[in-house]
């Protein structure tokens, strides 16, 4: 009778040793490792091809029509840049209110035009798939920002389409 119960106590070593989780961990915590280790590969794969930032500042300068104008008439980026922009209205008069709003070449008068019937309500801007970025109005002594990536190789307008403006506030950029 002794066999019986040996067998069966080496059965239920065997059954408790086989349902035993001191393996499981080994396994996960190895699995988990591969996983880290190929997130960060990839992590570092992506950080090799970050999308190059150029910092551009153009300057609304001038306190009357006569001689209000952007600083620059041309601004060059690279292709798949990101561009932060900065616009910096230096303008003192009430009336020197101004943005950027960049096009596709050739609109710039279209898109002043269409931006000076909107009004204010849409803060001058055309919504118009010819309209590629644009910055919120820049009152007198303020700078505002706009970030966006760099359209296709070849050369936009940039316009300021308060009222008025645009006649002697335009210039292009060159992508690259």
């Amino acid at each position: 009778m002794k066999l019986p119960a040996s067998i069966a106590s080496i059965a239920l070593a065997c059954l408790l040793a086989a349902c035993n989780n001191t393996a499981q961990p080994e396994v996960a915590s190895e699995e988990a490792r591969v996983a880290d280790t190929a997130v960060a590969q990839q992590e570092q794969k992506q950080d090799t091809t970050l999308q190059p930032v150029v910092e551009l500042i153009l300057r609304a300068t001038g306190d009357t029509p006569e001689d209000m104008a952007f600083d620059q008439d041309t601004l060059e980026v690279e292709k798949d840049a990101f561009i932060k922009l900065s616009l910096v209205n230096e303008g003192t008069g009430m009336t020197m209110i101004h943005n950027f709003v960049l096009v596709t070449g050739g609109k710039y008068k279209e898109a002043a035009i269409t931006g000076e019937n909107l009004g204010a309500t849409e803060n001058y801007i055309p919504k118009s798939n010819y309209v590629v970025a644009s910055t919120p109005l820049a009152l007198p002594g303020q700078t505002v920002i706009q970030e966006f990536n760099a359209p296709p190789p070849g050369t936009y307008d940039f316009v300021c389409t308060y009222p008025e403006h645009w006649p002697r506030m335009h210039g292009k950029l060159i992508v690259k």
